[in-house]
């Protein structure tokens, strides 16, 4: 009994392991031929000519990629979160896009504000509408 036991677990732990590493997997080489970028070269490749602040529009760059669990240098402006940063094919009910809800739904809260975020539509979006609010 304590075999089918033993075997029921690793079964079950092999099917989670599995569960939360293939769309990892899959999302990743969404990103693959990408140059990783660092802090400061998002900054002045993406942001140099705004007035948008450097501290401000990092911390909201690297939100997102923590929220999606992605490397923050290997996201662009324009990634958008129902392609390059959506769910993979097969996985849409078990993404960390909620995630990034949730972020800005902190956000939001912490800036006392009620806002329809239905334009957002990419990581420059993001970082633009949450740069005006808190600016």
């Amino acid at each position: 009994m304590g075999f089918v036991a033993f075997l029921g677990i690793v079964v079950i732990v092999g099917v989670v392991s599995l569960w939360m590493v293939i769309p990892r997997k899959e999302k990743l080489k969404r990103f693959a031929g990408r140059e990783d970028l660092q802090g400061d070269a998002i900054y002045s490749q993406f942001f140099h000519s705004t007035n948008q602040p450097q501290d401000l529009v990092l911390e909201l760059w690297n939100e997102v990629a923590e929220s999606l669990d992605l490397p923050s240098g290997k996201l662009r402006l324009s990634d958008r979160f129902d392609n390059e940063l959506g769910p993979v094919k097969g996985w849409e009910y078990d993404d960390e896009i909620a995630n990034v809800d949730w972020a800005a739904a902190r956000r939001l809260k912490k800036l006392g504000v009620k806002a329809d975020l239905a334009s957002i539509k990419t990581l420059g979006d993001y970082i633009e509408f949450f740069c005006k609010l808190e600016m």
